[in-house]
């Protein structure tokens, strides 16, 4: 006699396979259970879709993400280089007031602010009140400083770099004049 089967076995009462409860035989689909090949071979094919699918999601909400950082770089620079020729234009105006003569300021500045050009603007708001408009060429960011002076400044626009912040009391009307180097 053969020990007890447990429950849920599927050998028949012959201990044959295929039988299950009854003594009667599974009826097998074509196909149905024969994955030998497929699952590794699916399996594969499925992980690198889904690896692929979540690397280019990545990617495209990632870009957008640095485009916007890098917009944030390049108005933060722009903001610093400006206040960087606010405090040149204003130590020549300085300069200018106790000196009957010329004078002539180097202001060292970068000549690409976060891998992009940049253009000063300079525009007499009146009363002493200039405002410097810096404004980078590759995107669309402009941010604009306020510059109070008691020297008037002459109004034009320059390319970022090196720069020099002329005074000359021989001028009819004597200026401070912003320069390329």
């Amino acid at each position: 006699m053969s020990p007890p089967r447990p429950r849920g076995c599927t050998r028949g009462p012959r201990g044959r396979p295929g039988r299950g409860r009854g003594g009667q035989r599974r009826r097998a689909l074509p196909f149905a259970r024969d994955d030998r090949a497929v699952s590794t071979t699916l399996a594969y094919v499925l992980s690198l879709g889904i690896a692929s699918l979540l690397i280019s999601g990545l990617m495209f909400a990632g870009s957008g993400f640095v485009e916007s950082e890098r917009e944030q770089v390049i108005r933060s620079e722009l903001v610093v280089v400006g206040q960087t020729l606010v405090a040149d234009v204003e130590g020549a105006d300085r300069l200018a007031s106790t000196i009957d003569g010329t004078v002539s300021v180097r202001s060292s500045l970068p000549r690409r602010v976060g891998s992009s050009a940049y253009t000063i603007t300079l525009t007499d708001q009146g009363g002493g009140v200039t405002e410097v408009t810096m404004t980078a060429a590759s995107v669309d960011i402009s941010v604009a400083l306020r510059l109070v002076t008691n020297t008037p400044v002459a109004e034009g626009t320059v390319e970022g770099g090196e720069l020099v912040i002329v005074y000359d009391a021989a001028d009819s009307p004597p200026a401070l004049e912003v320069q390329r180097a």
